[in-house]
């Protein structure tokens, strides 16, 4: 199987893993890949196969998955004379409603080393039901405040194309937050505010001016 086949089709093939409430599970890897799921494709130069699996699979596979503090590197490799040239880590998930006044947000860092411009990766936040995505590639912050109460998968992933192994992602600093925005006061009160003011100095005025005239 020529490897470029797959292309289109990753993001379709992830299998679903248990739903993550309100928050990412594990998202600095500090109890490995607890949490998260992988696919990995492999080509077999005997056979001139290509073979993909899915499941708690990343720990398996050292030459591809690799940790170093709260990063994460995808990275296509040989590993027991089969090529690992495509590689996904992903977790499903999904964001509880937010409170009046409320904003969330992710941030992370992504850096990539292709070999070539054949070759591909991404990152990004996918709707299951309807195939909307939020492309993360080029890292910072992104707000996913309407994206709350969806069933989503945050998806890494990256392929080699041209045979060329070595190619490399690397995901780090992802982080969750909630934000909690100041309400403003509503504009009618704000209008009523000087007219207020007009009726407190009117008893004053008045009372200074009766005490001007004649007895």
């Amino acid at each position: 199987m020529k490897k470029a086949t797959l292309r289109c089709c990753l993001p379709l093939l992830l299998a679903f893993s248990s739903w993550s409430q309100a928050s990412i599970l594990n998202p600095d890897f500090s109890q490995g890949f607890d949490g998260w799921q992988a696919q990995i494709s492999q080509y077999d130069p005997a056979t001139l196969t290509s073979s993909t699996q899915s499941g708690s699979l990343a720990g398996s596979f050292p030459a591809s998955f690799q940790l170093a503090g709260n990063s994460l590197t995808l990275k296509t490799a040989v590993q027991q004379d089969l090529e690992n040239w495509s590689l996904i880590l992903f977790q499903d998930l999904q964001f509880e409603t937010l409170l009046s006044g409320q904003s969330l947000w992710l941030s992370l860092n992504v850096m990539a080393l292709l070999s070539s411009a054949d070759d591909f990766y991404f990152a990004q936040l996918r709707d299951l039901a309807t195939d909307d995505v939020l492309d993360l590639t080029a890292g910072g912050s992104f707000d996913l405040s309407s994206w709350t109460g969806r069933a989503l998968t945050l998806e890494f992933g990256i392929q080699d194309n041209d045979f060329q192994l070595d190619d490399m992602l690397t995901i780090s600093d992802l982080g969750l937050s909630v934000i909690n925005h100041s309400v403003p006061a509503p504009a009618s009160v704000l209008l009523l505010l000087p007219g207020l003011w007009l009726l407190r100095r009117h008893p004053r005025h008045a009372s200074r001016k009766s005490a001007q005239e004649p007895a």
